[in-house]
């Protein structure tokens, strides 16, 4: 049991480390780093003395779209029903239909699940203060290993639970693509305007729920 999880974990890691998803993380690390020393904290500032610029109102509906509960519950309960729905002799005629859709529904809470959890572990190393403490506390930077998640700001969880959740259905209807992630956007952007989260938090948030789920579909959907 130890060997195989050793073995998928280092089968991951070889994964990300291939072109092109090795050479976007570099890059989207890069990004982040920079966006951490130059740009992060004037952002933050400007929203925080200037919201009467910003549709803070409008946003606070918009961020809704980014709690994972609501998707998770959601996938859940259809995938419940597409589950045990066909074992009524009345519907049973759909058992073909109903087992494709239990797969895609799958396929969504494992973007969302697999991303969460990553989501997590970097939240809790990294440790970083969210921005509420730069103006209550003037703190900015980072708090390795601090497993108060509710404190703990890399990367937004809210935008990687959007980011995978719009992919995912990008993936599973690619005429709705843009829909999808324009959603997605706005929900990261309202995590900003908020002042819940940095740029850099919503830069990784976001790449982690999109390579989680194209990589859920290379070695999970396509498979099935």
């Amino acid at each position: 049991m130890n060997t195989t999880i050793s073995d998928n974990i280092w089968s991951l890691w070889g994964i990300l480390k291939r072109p092109p998803l090795g050479i976007i993380l570099f890059l989207v690390i890069l990004s982040c780093v920079f966006l951490g020393l130059k740009i992060d904290r004037d952002v933050i500032v400007f929203i925080h003395n200037n919201p009467q610029y910003f549709y803070i109102g409008t946003f606070e509906i918009i961020t809704k779209l980014g709690d994972a509960t609501g998707w998770l519950l959601a996938a859940a309960f259809c995938l419940l029903f597409c589950i045990y729905i066909p074992r009524s002799k009345y519907l049973h005629r759909y058992h073909d239909r109903l087992k494709n859709f239990s797969i895609k529904f799958k396929f969504i809470i494992l973007s969302c699940v697999v991303s969460g959890v990553i989501h997590h572990a970097v939240k809790i190393v990294l440790g970083r203060y969210r921005p509420r403490y730069l103006f209550s506390e003037e703190w900015y930077g980072l708090s390795p290993f601090n497993f108060n998640i509710a404190h703990n700001s890399f990367p937004s969880g809210h935008t990687q639970t959007i980011f995978a959740i719009s992919m995912g259905l990008t993936i599973l209807f690619p005429r709705f693509g843009i829909i999808f992630l324009l959603v997605a956007l706005l929900v990261g952007l309202s995590r900003i305007i908020l002042i819940a989260h940095y740029p850099s938090d919503v830069v990784f948030g976001a790449y982690l729920g999109l390579s989680t789920a194209i990589l859920l579909k290379r070695y999970y959907l396509d498979k099935q």
